[in-house]
């Protein structure tokens, strides 16, 4: 009998009032990401800079959380 593959990553979340979390893959992060990156482009307004700083939050958030599991499953997170 072969050992059962667990392909999860458990998290543990503290959020202060007003923060909410979501789970999305990794592409969909990206493609939000990038929309908001349009956005910015095609507005070109006061709304321009904090549609780009929403795209590096979600790009950060993404990369800092990003699990695979091809990966070691030893490997500490």
């Amino acid at each position: 009998m072969s050992k059962k593959q667990n392909n999860k990553k458990k998290l543990s979340l503290k959020l202060i009032h007003g923060e909410t979390a979501i789970v999305l893959d990794y592409d969909t992060a990206m493609h939000v990401a990038e929309t908001y990156d349009y956005l910015a482009n095609q507005q070109q307004d006061e709304y321009s800079d904090s549609f780009r700083a929403i795209a590096d939050n979600i790009r950060s958030q993404a990369y800092e959380n990003y699990f695979d599991s091809s990966e070691d499953q030893y490997e500490e997170w």
